[in-house]
């Protein structure tokens, strides 16, 4: 009885893995939100050369870990073959350990939340850019599964001094 109600309890929480929300389709999401016209002018104009652009992975949790949390454990650079940017999904602890001049072209944090009920995801991604006049770089999206195809439906991007 016990072990049934622990499984009822965390099902919820594997629910967007079931309903065929894969790794592919987290990276397919990530690789448009970076390339919207915003982001890419952003990028562009901050990196000027291209550069490593480093994705921390989540910290990994003992208890409970969202299956998006587990998606993005799983991002390696392959995901992002082919991509206009070389990005590199590395642990936290990777990336306390980057020298310092590539942790002063920024590291990319990603949070995601997958939408069942719109068969959606949401991503917010933030990079700091210390050297340089604009101090970080924060965009959000939503992104809806139409034809087999992710597409942007909402987007907000902000560049702050």
């Amino acid at each position: 009885m016990k072990k049934t109600f622990i499984l009822l309890l965390f099902l919820p929480l594997w629910a967007g893995l079931l309903n065929g929300q894969t790794k592919a389709d987290l990276a397919d999401c990530i690789k448009i939100a970076l390339a919207s016209p915003e982001m890419e002018a952003a990028f562009t104009q901050e990196w000027g050369e291209k550069r490593p652009l480093y994705l921390q992975k989540p910290e990994r949790r003992d208890i409970a870990p969202q299956p998006i949390d587990e998606l993005m454990g799983q991002l390696e650079a392959e995901d992002f073959s082919g991509f206009q940017w070389e990005v590199m999904p590395a642990t936290p602890e990777a990336i306390r350990q980057l020298p310092v001049d590539e942790l002063s072209f920024g590291v990319l944090n990603l949070g995601a939340t997958y939408r069942e009920s719109w068969n959606a995801m949401s991503l917010n991604l933030f990079v700091a850019l210390p050297q340089y006049p604009r101090r970080w770089l924060a965009g959000s999206f939503v992104l809806a599964k139409e034809d087999e195809r992710w597409q942007i439906v909402q987007k907000s991007v902000d560049i702050r001094p």
